[in-house]
């Protein structure tokens, strides 16, 4: 009886256990100090538990508005994949979220999003390091937002993977120790009335018009995605010899989609 007892009180601790893991991963993904819509990690992202996390101002971390952000870290040989894709065997590594609802053709959206370069940030160039990118789902990137050369924070719209249109938006080292505001307005489309304007600190970087936007490879919407996304990681070893690889870590705060752009920057004042 006694042992019975014992094993339903065990049983009852490790429910109770989980159920807070449980409760603080949902707080990570979703927080609506930092984000507006329901958000969820990339699933070829790193397992690492410092992969991405919530963060709070009273502990020492950035915040643009509010009491909490996003931190995403980096670290060389963080590769991860999933059943259908292997980071590991393309030479490449990351950790992303992403919005969890696709955004739709024919209809405009605007995006904002707030990053944070720390003061002790080092390139990882010729590694291309990208911060921030709308997907096509189940195709390729129509747009990037990257640290290339340790220069410049380029902008670069694509099609079908391939650029197509590249912008210098703000220097990198003008970005170390302060929040850069991105703002993004779209519409998707498969005919010739699409269009891209991405702001960086309220400054127009790119302006795209009358363009197809959206492949005929797929019908299943587009995903905006920010974190940490480093392709060609052996560049670095081969440029750099055995200098070490630099660990990464980048803020996000305010990711917010709507309708137009007061929706979206309201709490920035922008």
């Amino acid at each position: 009886m006694l042992e019975t007892m014992l094993k339903i009180l065990k049983n009852i601790r490790n429910s109770f256990f989980i159920l807070i893991i449980l409760a603080v991963n949902v707080e990570a993904k979703n927080s609506k100090d930092v984000s507006n819509i329901q958000v969820q990690k990339k699933s070829i992202s790193h397992k690492q538990k410092y992969s991405w996390q919530l963060v709070k101002s009273k502990d020492g971390h950035p915040v643009r508005s509010g009491n909490k952000s996003w931190r995403f870290e980096v670290r060389e040989g963080d590769c991860g994949g999933d059943k259908n894709h292997s980071d590991c065997k393309t030479d490449r590594q990351r950790t992303e979220a992403q919005t969890k609802e696709y955004q739709k053709r024919n209809k405009d959206y605007w995006y904002s999003l707030s990053m944070y370069l720390p003061e002790g940030y080092i390139s990882a160039a010729p590694v291309r390091s990208t911060f921030v990118q709308i997907y096509e789902k189940g195709w390729k990137p129509i747009l990037m937002i990257t640290d290339r050369t340790s220069e410049w924070l380029e902008v670069g719209r694509m099609w079908s993977g391939e650029y197509v249109e590249m912008k210098q938006g703000i220097k990198i080292e003008d970005m170390k120790g302060k929040w850069t505001d991105i703002l993004i307005n779209v519409r998707y489309s498969r005919k010739e009335d699409g269009f891209m304007k991405v702001w960086i600190n309220n400054k127009l970087i790119l302006e795209s018009l009358n363009i197809k936007n959206f492949t005929p490879y797929t019908n299943k919407g587009a995903k905006l995605e920010w974190g940490i996304y480093q392709t060609g990681v052996s560049y670095w070893k081969r440029k750099h010899g055995d200098k070490p690889y630099p660990n990464m870590v980048v803020y996000f705060d305010e990711i917010n989609l709507g309708s137009t752009k007061e929706k979206v920057t309201k709490k920035l004042g922008n």
